[in-house]
Formats: C-alpha cells, structure tokens, sequence
C-alpha cells in the first residue's frame, strides 16, 4: 500500500485521481482508521487551516499511525505553490522516520508553473507578482523558494538535477519542464522523505512503480439539480461565469448580513438555507458564491468556511443532493466536518484537479472537488 498525507482536501482529491487514473484501488480518509484493502490510501488532514504548531503535532499522530500500517512508500502531499506549514510537517516526518533528508519537487511544469534557478514562476510571472499575493492565509511574498521555505532543524537548498545531494536537508528541486519530474523520481531513494505536488507523484506512479494508465474511466456526469460550492476567493473567467448564467441554474450569493456581521450569524444561515433548499426543490441547481470586496477582518476566511459548512448541512437536511461541487481544499473539509463525512471513494478524474467521490454515509451522493487555485475546465459543460 502506498500512503499519502495531504494537507487540504482538494490536494487529497488530486492524489487520488491520480491514483484513480492508474487503476489503483483508492480511499480518501480523514482520520487513520485501522487495517485497509487498498492500494492508495490517502490521508486528508487539513493542516493548512491549523496554526504552525498545530500542524506539526497532527502529522507526528498521523506519521505514528501510518508506521504501524506498513506501507511500502509514504508521500507528502503538499501545496504546489508552497503556501501552508511545508516546513514544519516536513520536520514532523522526518524525524518520527529518523530521516535527514527530505526532497520536495513542488511544482507541475504541465499548468504552467516551474521552479528555475530557485524562483517560482506561474505561466512565466514570478509567483510573488501573481493573484496568490492576495491569499487570505498564506499570503506570498516572495518568489525565491529558500525564502518560502525556512526551517529551524534543518538546512534548505535549492537544486539542480546535476547538483549532488547532500546528507542532511531540505532540498527544493528546481523543475523546469515535465521530463525532469520523471528525472527526480529517479532519484528517490530509502533514506529520503518525499514531498510534492500531484504532478510529481504521477511521475513516481510511472517511474518508481511502472503502473500504465488504466483505460477503464467512466463518463464523467452531472446530476439535474446540483448545489454548487464556490468557497475559494480566487477569481473567476468570465467564460466559466456564463456557464452557470441559465434558465436551470440560480446564483446565490452570501447576504451581506452573513458577509459583513463579524460572527457566526446562525439564524441568518437557517434562513439562506432554506432558500437555497426550497429553489432545488423546485428543480433548479444552486450556485453558492461569496462575492464581495475584501475584508480586514480577522479570521474571516475561518468564519466564511464555518458558514458554509453550516448551510451546507442545513440543506442537507431539507433536500436529498445527488451532487455536490466544491471548490476550494479548506472549505471542502468544513463542508465534509458538518456532513460528518470522514470516508470517500475517488472513482473519476474528470479533469487537471477536478475529482469525483462517492461518500461513506450518503449512497445517492456525488461530490466533485477542485482546488481553489485552478480553474474550472472550459470544455466542461455544466
């Protein structure tokens, strides 16, 4: 069995269409739950939305219960434009498997993002001039990678194919075109902790496990009356916008009174709920959004995801879903919590992100995920 720690959700769901797209037999969990029959077993831990320490603490729990599991190689799934606790669950790794080594290739040269001489660069933009300088918890500052990622246990360096590796680190792999992921797959060896986008563990699949891509994949679907999740602040196309702008489908922003109230305004979500709950009940599908100019507010990204988890709940209640679409890692696990939803089956990767998942729990329930950084496929017809 291959194990995976991912950071948010969305990340998790990534791992898993992977695995997915490679016939592998693939369970997305939330918590470590004992013996399991798979061959992918993919640990969403949400850490990205904990404090530092936090972080650091629940992947020592996690690390000592996949140990106890066995698994044949552990990979760390982490954020591809290194926002989140990178180093410090790092830490936590290595030293609960006693390793001095850690090698992290982040970045996917196939959606436009490459690590050349130690700068990151998003379709060719240095990533501190990008759209994830406004992220609301992990904003960046910088492109040069040994300035993202700092550690107070061990030295970090920023290499080249051709460099040697030295015995104790962190080594950030500069990635510039799709061969040299195959290239540092190669390179993996026993002594080393790995970490890495979804890209990079496509290519150890391929390369360090020779899996072929499977041809069986089914048709990727949408039910009649979908509730769809736009949880992630990250902008929208126009083009993508326009999909949603018919006759079966309404557009239901957050109420300013939710938005602006600088607390959880239970009764006001109660209300929303219904509204959303009694417009699928007349046969439309539901497009949740929170478009408003940004807030100084402390730990509002936190309040806005508690909101949405709650209304999503609340729905729930009032109408069976058959699908569900969210976008964004942090809100997915908010929305999973208040479902009480610890356990999904991947079975299609209907796009670059884009996952569908069978929940334990809710038998007639689809949910689709995507990370709040990609955008939704053009080609995908809503």
């Amino acid at each position: 069995m291959i194990a995976v720690i991912a950071d948010d959700f969305t990340g998790a769901a990534e791992i898993g269409g992977v695995g997915v797209r490679y016939g592998l037999r693939v369970l997305i969990e939330t918590v470590v739950n004992g013996v399991y029959d798979v061959d992918l077993l993919v640990i969403a831990t949400d850490t990205r939305s904990m404090g530092a320490v936090e972080a650091s603490s629940h992947v020592t729990t996690i690390m000592m219960q996949l140990m106890k599991l066995n698994p044949e190689f552990i990979y760390k799934k982490i954020d591809s434009v290194l926002r989140g606790h990178v180093a410090e669950e790092l830490e936590a790794m290595m030293l609960q498997m006693g390793r001095k080594k850690a090698l992290v290739v982040a970045p996917n040269p196939l959606v436009g993002r490459k690590i050349e001489d130690g700068t990151y660069f998003v379709d060719g933009v240095p990533l501190d001039q990008t759209f994830f300088t406004g992220d609301p918890d992990f904003p960046v500052r910088s492109a040069r990678v040994m300035e993202i990622i700092q550690s107070n246990t061990f030295p970090v360096y920023s290499l080249d194919l051709l460099n040697d590796i030295p015995s104790t680190g962190i080594f950030m792999a500069n990635v510039i075109n799709h061969g040299e992921l195959k290239k540092w797959a190669e390179k993996i060896d026993n002594e080393v902790i790995v970490a890495g986008g979804s890209g990079f563990f496509d290519a150890i699949l391929e390369t360090k496990f020779q899996f072929s891509i499977s041809a069986n994949q089914p048709e990727f679907s949408f039910g009649e009356n979908s509730l769809f999740i736009f949880g992630s602040l990250f902008p929208k196309s126009q083009s993508l916008l326009k999909k949603f702008d018919n006759k079966n489908m309404l557009r239901s922003n957050m109420p300013e009174s939710i938005y602006y109230s600088n607390e959880l305004a239970e009764a006001l979500v109660e209300e929303w709920a219904i509204e959303v709950a009694d417009k699928l009940q007349e046969g439309f599908s539901v497009m949740v959004t929170i478009d408003y100019p940004p807030s100084g507010e402390e730990g509002l990204s936190c309040r806005i995801r508690e909101c949405i988890g709650q209304l999503v709940a609340r729905i729930a209640d009032r109408f069976e879903l058959t699908d569900l679409f969210i976008e964004g890692g942090a809100t997915t696990s908010m929305v999973l919590k208040y479902l009480e939803i610890t356990k999904l089956e991947p079975f299609y990767e209907a796009d670059f992100g884009v996952i569908q998942m069978r929940p334990e729990g809710f038998p007639g329930l689809c949910i689709t995920t995507k990370p709040g950084s990609y955008q939704w496929p053009e080609n995908l017809e809503f």
